[in-house]
């Protein structure tokens, strides 16, 4: 779990490196919203896309030597935004570190599946460390980016990542999983011949994908846009940035919380009450400022990190052993590379309609979802 929790922390700084540094990227490029959204979309969409080949081979092959490639691939090409002169070349660089990127989801998940018992809570542990990474990136490149310039924080973040890598090679292998488990667990998933709830589970992920990458391009300027106290004296882009961490802390609670009720009551019906709330969220966020929009945000994180150990665990008990690998690489494919149009999207909405629309985009996103978990949960009560 050592390796899994600080690559996961690793891998969503590299993920949320861009929103909070936007204002100083278009200061120094002259872009605008829609090109800082390309940019997000470009890593967005080889973040996903990569998943599923990935996700091919932790079927094939120990999925700790993925992890250790994400992580020598993704820190050198982070170290190397230093020589980046354009939009376009950062792009592209943001776009390789997309694909190194894409590696860990389906590798890590497949790793946890196979070596830890209660998979519920071994998933919300391992969340809890991605959402800590993705709640403290706002704040941690804005502060760093503000004192130092904006390519400081992808070069701190890829000198961590290859320390991380060298560590990876002093883990011994470990996997739990026996022949006469794999060969059960086969055979349990051979009964089950209709693929229709899998099939409205990935729809539901397709529309939080959706949600998460329009909401988190946007939340750190929103922020610093939407809350004023007269006695903060600090710039907009520290100020999103720090207001951003603080609201998303509360999604490493609401992966712990979701990670034991899981191993304990249907996943489905937690997965439902989760979207349910964080709909209303969203939608709260799109209108409120100050105090009452903090506090939004941090249901919002709660809700929806909540739901990504109950995504997690749903894929290792609807697919077979020597699929998970796949089915975690489809389900980060379409969270991560569908979802990814939104920041393209987020970013036109913002320039022709205010930020504050790009949340009532998201919150119609989230309604669909709702609207398909419950499906869902209905559907599982059947079979």
């Amino acid at each position: 779990m050592g390796l899994t929790t600080s690559s996961h922390f690793l891998v969503h700084l590299f993920e949320g490196v861009l929103p909070p540094l936007i204002p100083l990227v278009m200061l120094e490029f002259n872009a605008d919203y829609f090109q800082m959204g390309l940019i997000v979309s470009i890593f967005s969409y080889a973040f996903g896309l990569f998943a599923i080949p990935a996700g091919i081979i932790s079927d094939k092959i120990y999925p700790k030597h993925l992890i250790t490639t994400f992580l020598l691939g993704a820190g050198v090409f982070a170290i190397m935004v230093f020589n980046a002169t354009s939009i376009i070349g950062y792009g592209i660089i943001m776009g390789i570190i997309g694909i190194f990127a894409a590696i860990y989801h389906p590798a890590a998940n497949t790793l946890i599946a196979h070596s830890i018992k209660e998979k519920g809570q071994g998933f919300g542990i391992h969340g809890i460390a991605g959402s800590l990474g993705v709640a403290s990136v706002p704040a941690i490149s804005a502060f760093i980016g503000a004192a130092a310039g904006w390519r400081t924080p992808h070069i701190i973040y890829g000198a961590i990542g290859i320390a991380i890598a060298v560590f990876s090679f002093t883990i011994p292998k470990n996997n739990i999983i026996s022949q006469e488990n794999i060969e059960i667990n086969n055979i349990k998933k051979e009964k089950k011949k209709s693929y229709y709830p899998l099939i409205l589970f990935f729809l539901t992920a397709i529309f939080l994908g959706l949600t998460y990458r329009g909401i988190m391009t946007f939340l750190p300027i929103y922020m610093g846009e939407n809350v004023h106290f007269d006695f903060i004296k600090t710039n907009k882009i520290a100020l999103g940035g720090s207001i951003t961490t603080l609201s998303l802390l509360s999604g490493a609670i609401g992966q712990y919380v979701s990670g034991k009720l899981t191993d304990k009551y249907p996943p489905e019906k937690i997965y439902f009450i989760a979207i349910l709330f964080g709909t209303v969220c969203v939608f709260a966020i799109a209108f409120t400022t100050n105090i009452i929009l903090i506090l939004s945000a941090m249901l919002y994180a709660f809700f929806y990190f909540a739901v990504q150990p109950i995504q997690n665990y749903i894929v290792s008990v609807y697919l077979p052993v020597h699929k998970h690998g796949t089915g975690y690489g489809v389900l980060f494919m379409l969270m991560f590379g569908v979802g990814s149009t939104a920041a393209l999207a987020s970013g036109y909405m913002a320039d022709k309609f205010g930020l504050n629309s790009v949340f009532y985009l998201m919150g119609a996103c989230y309604t669909i979802a709702t609207f398909i978990s419950y499906m869902l949960y209905r559907t599982s009560k059947k079979v």
